[in-house]
């Protein structure tokens, strides 16, 4: 007679096959992954341990008469889960088990062949069939068994054949791209058909939201998604943050420059919301805030969610207000196998544009012209030491003749490269500083390691990862190195307790030269001199100038340390209840220290000759350190309850708490005059020394809620509640409520709308309302505080400090509140695979914390802080996505977004009329100027009978009220100057008389001729697949941005002795009257020449169109990849920046560029955007 454990494995044969049979899937247990089972075997036969797990579990094992059941085992476990337990106790054996309801068969493997479990009949051949959603045959699916390696990819009818040793109950996995992933069991293994479903209805995607996920389809709030694995892999992303830009519409992302290490700047819907307050969004990685994304390891991020209204950021309270990023880093998976992965990417950067100087005799003409003409008689500039006259410049056009086309050695050569004529040197060769500064290529490099599994209950990840940023500067160059580590668990310690750990750490190291002048860097000199500008050296010592004070400059070093260790639990305490709590602290520490010094070499500034010296100021000769520290705790705790009910509908609900302190302090010392200039040490100082140390403390604690209800997928209500109360207001001012609501109906799941799908496969609409308040201000702002500063009188041996005034205060000084209504709508047609979805919003900012209504001089203080004024914001997004694959094996997906917004003051002081002050109705951005006619002509002018000009001709306008304003006698109107229009008729051009100050209500000819703000900004991707290659393309771009430019680089003559570049060079003569540039004149660091009034001919257009992102790729076939032991590899080419498409009339910015304060306010003169170039691989092991 059979034993029992015999006659098992004949049912269970018999039940597998009639599975296999019928293509059907036993639904594996629910809880087969928390079941936990305790052991003690020591030497006991195998059947006895199952008969102890049978009683343990309730599952029931079927033995395969293959599987040896008499023989003796040990074995040990303490609650450990069942799958664990049966691995080590069933797998060195070579037992193979499956888990099928509430059986585990069991079956011994046969030669070297791994199968699934079953004790049926072998399977050497499986064939079926793929098609698509459509019916279409799925060209280049991978097909592959579970637990074995090697794979095959369909043919060009979607067939498919795998020979091997397989089983009924053998696993086939089915992943095709666009398409949701299938299985089946081989059954008989004869003419399999697989359906697929579309993956292009991204409506069952779960999206992270304020405090938990919802799906997508249940969303009422306005949230945005990005795609992390196009916009994050693959690319040399430095930055989180830019690699945003463009991705998702209604989200700005800009940049100063393009040096390692700078931030990026971001806003959700517009930066107007705020006067003294910051507008930027409030940036949560895994629920706890980071003030800079270049701390995030892009490889750690799983997902990215943006909250852009009221009614989804409220919950988030009062640091949300102006939105709010959520990032979800990866985290550890409960059954999680263990993999390795690697990913690393080269890269090469060289600048987005380059500014091409003008030779020496070509900027010199310029220069001689504008100088003749504005100073009447002279043709001669002597500038810092540099002399120019007609004959300097024929000298010059003799080097560029005989030398400009060799590379010569940077000894500068008397008589040829330069002579001291009548007590003044003059040069005449010719430099390209930029070359010499700047690299043509710099390298950066990018490696991360991931590891991934499961150990007993406890599942893990860690994350390992370095970056190596070096900057452009051919010269002492700068670099940035990042090391970041993660490393987190899950554990389920019972069945309705979870436990899990995050500990994040990056450090940053940044180094730099010392910067000499503190307000403009190295690029602003770079920029600054004409090409003769000497740049070489005197008997082989450097001359003075931007390169060799930065090649003998020390070095600055910067480190950030920043830490974050996170605990929390997850308990379920009742059907449908359950709670949570995180505990996260974070601690940042800044270390810094600048080194400063001297340099030396031959300089001629102003000296008429070279003299050799050593060039430093009092303030440079130090050596400073500092340290900055931030000390973050963050608790959060919560209760959630879920009730679904058919007939009723799903309610979903949770309460909980948040409480939040800030400590920022820090210290700094520094000693002047140094003992030894490259020893810039504190204790080698023997000058004056300072130290100064700060503390600064805020608290947040709030009280939040959330109730959903969803009526049969059709109707959809959410209410959001928050009481928060912030450190930062007064004790009577500090709590406010912020309540907010949102509905949605789901049109489409309405009878009356069957008879329209799958044309139109989802239609829903959506509002929300919501008020949150603002304290995003600063510290201390309702207080009366005093400085204290020491003088320069002395009283005994003591030096006398002083107290200043405090400021005034006003009582009521509390919160600003932003209130914000949004109307959109969603819809998916041709079976999900077009998306549209569109939303207008209104966001509005109530009690702007500001300088109030101005008050008499009497008052002896300036207008005390208080809440007036409103802003007001109104736009709209747009976002279309399309994807479709293609009988021939190509699958195609393209997503585009658009957005704009325009914003307004409101309720602002009603004295204030200066336009271009924050008057009532003020547009934010907008830039007032005169409109441009045209170049003149000799025609619009009336002539003596010499020839010389005597007025304007009949019907034009005078315009010698601008050159009143500019008090230069020499300069006259003439032809080939800038002609304005008379826009309100009164004959002549001006801004109303008002020496400079236009008001409202009279600014003359003057108009609004432009804004600043980013306008109908919007991103492209367009992605392709095809048997294993891969290659996207991704468009960026603004379609309306102006800004008016100051400085060299876009005004030329900014200064008579400064640089001309080849774009100046389209200037007004009488055989070039159709120049862009008006006739030269000589300015002198001012706008205030005639020819270069605000105006519309020479605003700068900021529009562009951008290659932000090309990449290609090919993923090696499983099927080979695992012959090398590896489940994965891709590998990839990336181009950066490619191409941009701008309308700059050949400026030489990038069309990125925004004012900083580190470029000292002239435009482009500061470090340069980049485009990149590179290669990687990713690997999984």
């Amino acid at each position: 007679m059979k034993s029992n454990y015999q006659l098992k494995g004949l049912a269970a044969a018999l039940l597998l096959l009639l599975l296999g049979i019928f293509g059907l899937e036993a639904a594996p247990s629910g809880k087969v992954r928390t079941q936990q089972v305790t052991i003690s075997a020591n030497s006991q036969p195998l059947k006895d341990v199952l008969s102890q797990i049978e009683k343990q579990t309730g599952y029931l094992f079927v033995v395969n008469d293959n599987v040896n059941t008499k023989e003796k085992v040990c074995i040990k476990a303490d609650n450990e889960l069942l799958p664990a337990v049966l691995d080590r106790l069933l797998k060195p054996r070579g037992i193979y088990y499956a888990i099928e309801g509430s059986s585990v068969v069991l079956t011994k493997n046969r030669g070297n062949t791994e199968d699934n479990g079953d004790n049926g009949p072998r399977i050497s051949t499986i064939t079926g069939t793929v098609f698509d959603n459509e019916g279409e045959p799925a060209i280049g699916a991978s097909v592959r068994v579970d637990g074995m390696s090697g794979g095959v990819a369909t043919d060009i009818d979607g067939k498919f054949v795998l020979n091997g040793n397989f089983t009924p109950q053998s696993k086939l996995e089915v992943s095709y791209v666009g398409m949701k992933p299938a299985t089946m069991r081989a059954g008989t293994g004869k003419d399999l058909v697989f359906h697929l479903e579309s993956d292009a209805n991204v409506l069952s995607e779960v999206v992270a939201v304020g405090y938990g996920t919802q799906k997508r389809v249940n969303l009422t709030g306005a949230v945005a998604t990005v795609d992390v694995d196009k916009q994050l892999n693959g690319r040399p992303v430095t930055n989180v943050a830019g690699a945003l830009q463009g991705s998702i519409p209604g989200l700005s992302v800009t940049t100063s420059n393009g040096k390692p290490g700078s931030k990026a700047s971001m806003q959700i819907r517009s930066a107007l919301g705020s006067i003294q307050g910051s507008t930027e969004p409030l940036i949560l990685v895994d629920n706890v805030e980071v003030n800079d994304l270049s701390l995030i390891n892009p490889d750690d991020i799983e997902g990215i969610s943006v909250l852009k209204d009221a009614a989804s950021a409220s919950i988030y309270g009062v640091r949300g207000a102006f939105g709010v990023i959520l990032i979800t880093t990866k985290k550890a998976k409960k059954g999680e196998k263990f993999t390795i992965s690697y990913s690393d990417n080269f890269a090469w950067k060289s600048p987005t544009v380059k500014p091409e100087l003008a030779v020496g005799s070509e900027g010199a003409t310029l220069a001689l012209l504008g100088v003749e003409r504005s100073k009447g008689i002279s043709s001669v500039i002597n500038d810092i030491g540099m002399y120019w006259d007609w004959n300097t410049v024929d000298r010059m056009k003799e080097w560029e003749r005989v030398y400009g086309g060799y590379k010569l050695s940077p000894e500068l050569v008397y008589g040829r490269d330069y002579e001291k004529l009548n007590g003044s040197l003059q040069f005449y060769r010719s430099y390209d500083p930029y070359d010499l500064m700047m690299k043509k290529n710099s390298f950066m490099q990018q490696h991360n390691i991931a590891i991934n599994g499961t150990s007993g209950n406890t599942s893990y990840n860690v994350g390992l990862g370095y970056m190596g940023n070096r900057g452009m500067m051919r010269v002492n160059n700068d670099a940035e190195n990042r090391y970041t580590v993660s490393f987190g668990t899950r554990s389920q310690l019972k069945d309705w307790f979870e436990f899990h750990s995050k500990l994040m750490y990056t450090r940053t190291d940044t180094e730099n030269p010392y910067q000499f002048n503190s307000t403009y860097d190295e690029f602003y000199y770079l920029y600054r001199w004409p090409a003769t500008y000497p740049y070489g050296t005197i008997n082989g010592e450097p001359i003075r100038n931007s390169i060799s004070e930065r090649e003998q400059a020390n070095r600055n070093k910067i480190t950030n340390n920043w830490m974050r260790i996170s605990l929390g639990f997850s308990a379920d305490i009742y059907k449908g209840l359950t709670a949570e709590a995180d505990y996260t602290f974070t601690h940042v520490g800044r270390y810094t220290q600048t080194n400063g010094g001297s340099a030396e070499g031959y300089d001629f500034w102003n000296l008429n000759d070279f003299v050799y010296k050593t060039w430093t100021t009092a303030g440079n000769l130090r050596s400073a350190k500092g340290t900055d520290f931030s000390d973050y705790h963050v608790l959060n705790a919560l209760i959630r309850y879920k009730w679904e009910n058919e007939t009723y509908g799903n309610i979903g609900a949770f309460i909980g708490t948040n409480i939040e302190s800030y400590n920022n302090y820090g210290q700094s010392g520094q000693k002047l005059d140094l003992l030894l200039n490259d020893r810039p040490e504190i204790s080698l100082g023997y000058g004056d020394m300072t130290a100064g140390s700060y503390n600064n403390k805020n608290t947040v604690a709030g009280f939040f809620g959330r109730l959903n209800y969803d009526f049969r997928g059709r109707y959809l209500l959410e209410a959001n509640f928050r009481y928060d109360g912030s450190s930062k207001f007064p004790r009577n001012k500090r709590w406010t409520a912020l309540p907010s609501f949102s509905a949605g109906w789901i049109v489409s799941n309405e009878k009356f709308m069957e008879s329209l799908s799958p044309a139109l496969t989802f239609f829903k609409v959506r509002a929300s309302w919501g008020k949150i308040g603002s304290d995003r201000v600063a510290n201390n702002l309702f207080l009366g505080v005093m400085s204290m500063s020491e003088t320069a009188w002395i009283v005994g041996e003591n030096g006398l400090y002083t107290l200043g005034m405090p400021r005034a205060l006003r009582d009521g000084f509390t919160w600003e509140k932003v209130t914000t209504t949004d109307v959109g709508v969603d819809l998916r047609f041709l079976n999900s695979r077009l998306g549209v979805s569109f939303d207008w919003f209104d966001r509005k900012t109530t009690d702007l914390i500001n300088t109030g209504a101005s008050l008499p001089s009497s008052f002896g203080q300036t207008a005390p802080m208080t809440n007036y004024g409103h802003v007001n914001t109104r736009g709209w997004e747009l976002a279309v996505d399309y994807r479709h694959n293609f009988s021939f094996g190509l699958g195609m997906s393209i997503a585009a977004n658009i957005s704009d917004a325009v914003g307004k003051y409101s309720n602002t002081d009603p004295n204030e009329r200066r336009v271009d002050y924050r008057y009532d109705g003020k547009t934010y951005g907008e830039i007032w100027g005169y409109e441009t006619d045209r170049l003149f002509t000799a025609a619009d002018f009336t002539y003596d009978e010499y020839g010389n000009i005597t007025g304007y001709a009949p019907g034009v306008a005078s315009q010698q009220y601008l050159v009143d304003q500019y008090k230069e006698p020499a300069f006259q109107f003439g032809p080939g100057d800038v002609k304005y229009k008379d826009i309100n008729g009164d004959g002549q051009i001006d801004d109303g008389l008002t020496n400079g100050v236009p008001t409202l209500d009279n600014h003359g000819d003057m108009k609004v001729i432009g804004n600043t703000t980013p306008r109908y900004q919007y991103g492209v991707r367009l992605d392709l697949t095809y048997r294993g290659f891969d290659a996207g393309i991704f468009f960026q771009g603004v379609g309306k941005r102006q800004m008016w430019g100051t400085g060299q680089l876009v005004i030329p003559g900014w200064h008579y002795g400064e640089a001309y570049y080849e774009h100046h060079m389209d200037y007004w003569t009488e055989e070039n009257p159709d120049a862009y540039y008006p006739r030269p004149w000589a300015l002198n660091y001012q706008n205030a020449n005639p020819n270069f009034k605000k105006q519309s001919r020479y605003l700068l257009n900021m529009a562009y169109c951008r290659i932000k992102n090309l990449t290609v790729g090919y993923t090696l076939p499983e099927n080979v990849s695992r012959k090398f032991f590896v489940s994965k590899l891709r590998v990839y080419a990336s181009l950066e920046n490619l191409h941009t498409w701008d309308h700059l009339n050949n400026v030489p910015i990038d069309p990125e560029t925004r004012v900083a304060s580190g470029d000292g306010g002239y435009i482009g003169r500061s470090y340069p955007f980049s485009k990149e170039y590179s290669f990687g691989l990713q690997l999984t092991f």
